[in-house]
């Protein structure tokens, strides 16, 4: 029952989850020095303004809770410059003594610690004015949390290495699904953040898990992976909306949207099932472009043209309102990503896993063995498509309008992206791609225009730049994309966290061993 915590051993395991320990170190250090810049404290119709723990340390009259501040700004220090500690230690090839890990795992605890004292000193006692005039209406600020957390996730990484360095996706998971779980309540100040989350990250996190089904699982190329999102949001639409006078629950809906679109699976499939490569990419994205100009023509009356349809039905259970806050669609979308995450792991150790990767290397071996690929790829594409019916589904319900445009070729373009880029065939990889990637497109990106009129105004940091506020970043959504893609193949093919099967193709193929000598067993 506890196998999970048994430590192994193997170079691709090894090799994923050291990948893992760096990614959630540096997000620690992230997280740490974004407190530490970011207000503690703001009244609720401020947009970020206020006090932060350096402008504290900065003009903080002398008492305990300056005190504490300054010791609080050391443990921050050591924590955020560990990963440079680290990446010396590697240049030098002189690993850090044991001692270093026992000394960052008391400092984070010690910072965690203080960071409460410090907060219920400022916040309930009032016992010194070192964030600026606090009151009743005063409300604690994200950084607060983030804080917290990074200290909590340093903690983790530092004080257990050695299990993170052994079970990677574990400890990945032991520190997202708690911040992806309580992100509303820290971002509470940030209503736009909250509505990224639901909207972007939980929509998109959907979609790349549901196209990794046929790219990553079965080896499928889907360039049309859209039109199936597009039908279930089609679907939500049609089924809770005044245009056609039906009145469905979302639940319900949700379950319509996924077996529809597994039915245009199929149907998708059927065609494709004697094409390979290129050929099915060119199929898939016809198939893609197919279903967005239906809807533009209003097809048999159902999808209401250019306009699309609107007024969808948002669900309402007593207090509890999805329509005035969109954290309710985050968590739904979440814990259904949560179910398919467990019913994909099943499925992929599962004789049709195994059946999918034998047909993703090679198909006439896998015909040659007695797996039916007829059945093996209409499953794969069906899988796959009702996974992105679950999220239109969603989609249409938060939005409240479907409209052709939503569902563009530049949607399966950014799902394929965080697929890449996140390492194709892993799902913890699927979910890191899309986090960040959605992150990066969907929120700073947009952002950024009035961030740089912050940071280039007189008297800031950047003030030596004043064209820098005139600079519009939304227009390099696509360069990004091809930036972040370009990097990423040249320096980690793979992606970001590849799958073991994907890591020993590279392996293999750059040493020309054999498999048994990649997997260390030769």
């Amino acid at each position: 029952m506890l196998s999970f915590l048994r430590i192994p051993s193997g170079p691709a395991q090894r090799g994923q989850s050291a990948a893992v320990f760096w990614i959630v170190a540096v997000t620690a250090s992230g997280m740490l020095l974004m407190g530490w810049l970011l207000p503690w404290f703001v009244e609720p119709t401020s947009s970020g303004i206020g006090f932060s723990p350096q402008d504290a340390v900065l003009s903080a009259p002398m008492g305990p809770g300056a005190f504490l501040l300054y010791v609080l700004a050391v443990t921050m220090l050591l924590l955020v410059l560990s990963p440079l500690a680290e990446i010396a230690a590697g240049i030098t090839k002189r690993p850090l003594p044991l001692i270093a890990d026992r000394v960052r795992l008391v400092v984070a605890v010690v910072g965690f610690v203080l960071t409460l004292v410090v907060w219920f000193l400022i916040r309930v006692l009032n016992e010194e004015p070192l964030f600026g005039p606090i009151d009743s209406h005063t409300v604690t600020d994200s950084a607060v949390w983030l804080t917290l957390y990074g200290y909590a996730i340093a903690a983790l990484v530092y004080g257990a290495r050695r299990w993170v360095l052994a079970r990677g996706n574990v400890a990945f998971g032991a520190a997202a699904i708690p911040f992806g779980v309580l992100l509303p309540f820290m971002f509470h100040q940030a209503p736009d953040f909250l509505l990224w989350a639901a909207s972007s990250l939980a929509i998109y996190m959907l979609l790349a898990l549901g196209l990794n089904v046929v790219v990553g699982f079965a080896g499928l190329l889907d360039l049309g992976y859209a039109a199936f999102f597009a039908i279930g949001a089609y679907a939500c639409a049609s089924f809770a909306s005044p245009t056609h006078h039906i009145h469905l629950s979302l639940w319900l809906l949700i379950f319509i949207g996924a077996g529809v679109a597994s039915v245009f699976g199929a149907i998708l499939g059927a065609p494709t099932l004697r094409l390979r490569g290129d050929y099915l990419a060119i199929v898939t994205l016809g198939f893609g472009e197919i279903i967005p100009d239906l809807a533009t023509n209003n097809v048999f009356g159902l999808t209401g043209g250019p306009n699309g349809l609107s007024s969808i039905d948002q669900p309402r259970y007593g207090p509890v309102n999805f329509g005035t806050n969109p954290q309710w669609f985050y968590w739904s979308v979440l814990a259904i990503s949560v179910i398919v995450v467990i019913f994909l792991r099943n499925i992929e150790r599962s004789r049709v896993g195994r059946a999918w990767v034998a047909l993703r290397e090679d198909e006439i071996a896998a015909a040659a063995t007695g797996i039916n690929t007829t059945t093996t790829k209409l499953l794969a594409f069906a899988m796959g498509a009702s996974v992105a019916g679950v999220a239109g589904a969603f989609y249409g319900s938060l939005v409240t309008i479907v409209s052709p445009d939503d569902f563009s070729f530049a949607v399966s373009v950014a799902v394929i992206s965080m697929i890449v880029l996140g390492g194709i065939g892993n799902i913890v990889g699927v979910i890191l791609g899309s986090s960040v990637l959605t992150l990066s497109i969907f929120w700073i990106l947009p952002h950024m225009n009035e961030w740089s009129m912050t940071v280039s105004a007189p008297g800031k940091p950047l003030e030596f730049l004043p064209g820098l506020a005139t600079v519009n970043f939304t227009q390099y959504t696509y360069m990004v994309y091809g930036i972040a893609l370009i990097l990423m193949m040249l320096f980690r093919p793979g992606g970001l966290l590849p799958s073991r099967a994907r890591r020993v193709e590279l392996e293999a193929g750059i040493e020309s061993e054999s498999l048994a000598a990649v997997q260390g067993r030769a």
